[in-house]
């Protein structure tokens, strides 16, 4: 009697315990599909307008979407500690200002440059720029990535005595290798996989 009491009692625990871990189980499930299924659609977002402003401003697609992974991992919100905004991480004061001097209208509000068409033709604008600066450059993108990061003045001792010179490697600021060398990786990974545009 005694016996089947307590058999009973943790037949009882068994099952609540049993059911709390299914629980868990399901709701990790669920997390992780929604976290998943999130970032590789917002991976695939904004392709339709990063291969219009490549196209536009003569960048390779796969490029501009690289660097944009790196800037923002396709955040549309993303917000960057020295003022950079958006996918591209534009700088209001910078960039954008560059950008509208040369079409002529008003500097973009901060909250405009977070919507993706407007941040995506900024930065396309802005690293076509910096890629025609560097065009006789074996290895201009790299340059052009040097300069979208470090900016003009911050990377002047690494450009090559001559153009066939390599980059990544004369690259003085950490951060900037890194960020040149990231983008060029995933650059590639995304060439391989290009689709028919």
């Amino acid at each position: 009697m005694y016996r089947r009491v307590i058999h009973h009692r943790y037949r009882r625990k068994r099952v609540g315990i049993l059911l709390l871990v299914l629980t868990g189980v399901v709701a990790l499930t669920w997390f992780l599909g929604k976290m998943t299924y999130e970032y590789f659609s917002r991976k695939s977002a904004y392709d339709t307008i990063i291969r219009e402003a490549a196209r536009k401003y003569c960048v390779d697609s796969c490029l501009l979407k690289a660097v944009i992974w790196k800037e923002s991992k396709f955040k549309q919100n993303a917000r960057g500690s020295k003022g950079e905004v958006g996918l591209m991480q534009i700088r209001p004061t910078a960039a954008a200002k560059e950008w509208s001097d040369v079409n002529r209208i008003d500097i973009p509000s901060e909250g405009m440059i977070f919507y993706p068409r407007l941040n995506i033709e900024i930065g396309a604008w802005y690293l076509s720029l910096a890629m025609r600066k560097w065009e006789k450059y074996e290895h201009c993108e790299e340059l052009a990535l040097s300069q979208y990061n470090a900016g003009a003045r911050g990377m002047s001792s690494w450009i090559p005595a001559d153009y066939n010179g390599e980059v990544i490697e004369n690259i003085k600021i950490n951060s900037t290798k890194r960020y040149v060398t990231e983008i060029m990786e995933k650059y590639r990974e995304y060439a391989e996989k290009r689709p028919a545009e």
